[in-house]
């Protein structure tokens, strides 16, 4: 048994209790954009290896945690996609609809001292439903 199995999995576990605790922490969507009433969340990646995590969609409703950063779906890897200024953006353009692509910035546990760059790339679509004031 490898020593560093241990560790990497308490690694993940901090991360994942780091993540919990900061979704937790967040204000509700309909505090910080009181003018939706829906979000869309849809995420699909693209990346080098020869397994690509599947699609994810999310829908938020006004009492979900306004949320946004989502880990890289690589269990190995540090990395994490931040949307909180696309949806900002959405919320205010008034198509109320913005599509982006982000690379991942983590790094991949490996065998070897070095640790690769993930470079999964998050290609993803917004889509916000406000209310007709807005």
């Amino acid at each position: 048994m490898r020593l560093g199995c241990s560790r990497d999995a308490a690694i993940r576990q901090a991360r994942y209790s780091q993540l919990h605790r900061d979704r937790e922490a967040a204000p509700k969507l309909r505090t910080m954009f009181p003018v939706v009433e829906q979000l869309r969340v849809e995420l699909s990646f693209e990346g080098d290896g020869a397994v690509t995590p599947v699609p994810q969609s999310y829908v938020l409703h006004p009492p979900a945690c306004a949320y946004f950063s989502f880990p890289c779906p690589y269990g190995d890897c540090d990395g994490r996609f931040e949307l909180t200024a696309a949806v900002h953006a959405v919320v205010e353009d008034s198509s109320h609809l913005i599509e982006g692509v982000l690379d991942c910035a983590g790094s991949r546990v490996s065998a070897f001292r070095f640790k690769p760059l993930c470079l999964l790339r998050l290609c993803f679509t917004l889509t916000a439903v406000c209310s007709p004031a807005h």
